[in-house]
């Protein structure tokens, strides 16, 4: 199973609605029939950065940078269009988000003001946006090639078309379970 980098950080939208419920079943669907994993499940979120602070001063002066940046920001809406299907060894089952400017300001723009501030951080340059469902990370079990490719089948002939609007963000620690929420940031 994949492993999460000790210090790294997820910057993550919490979709609602549609998107949330759909994917919500999904996930519980597909993690009962496999067995891949035990409740609770791994939240669902669309991921819009990851920050690699080298120390707890660095995480702080990150919390304080995304305050400044999130705090004038707007809620904005994000479209699944289809499912997609990372291979192994990631076997990361997924709802595809379509990339809209939105999306790739708000990844560009932090990326860039960590950078100038000494944190490390994903520049998501030809990131495929995503809403995972099942993947290897807290999995109970790694599922095998063909029920990965079994699950991607079945998941790519359902009619995704969903929409949402995006109205808080948090900024995540990977541990789980519980969940470890480091800020949480309201978009206006």
């Amino acid at each position: 199973m994949l492993k999460i980098k000790e210090n790294s950080y997820y910057l993550v939208a919490l979709p609602r609605g549609e998107v949330l419920g759909w994917a919500s079943r999904l996930q519980q669907e597909i993690a009962e029939r496999y067995g891949i994993y035990e409740k609770p499940y791994p939240p669902v979120h669309l991921t819009l950065g990851i920050l690699y602070p080298d120390n707890q001063a660095d995480l702080d002066k990150a919390v304080a940078l995304l305050n400044i940046i999130l705090a004038k920001k707007k809620a904005f809406s994000i479209k699944v269009k289809g499912s997609s299907c990372f291979a192994p060894p990631f076997k990361s089952l997924n709802l595809s988000v379509e990339s809209t400017p939105e999306l790739e300001s708000i990844t560009r723009e932090i990326y860039l003001r960590m950078k100038s501030n000494n944190i490390e951080a994903n520049p998501m340059e030809d990131w495929d946006f995503h809403i995972s469902l099942v993947n290897t990370i807290f999995a109970r079990r790694e599922w095998t090639v063909e029920e990965f490719y079994e699950a991607c089948y079945l998941l790519e002939i359902m009619p995704l078309n969903l929409d949402c609007k995006i109205t808080k963000l948090q900024l995540w620690s990977p541990r789980f379970p519980p969940l470890s929420v480091i800020a949480t940031y309201r978009l206006i």
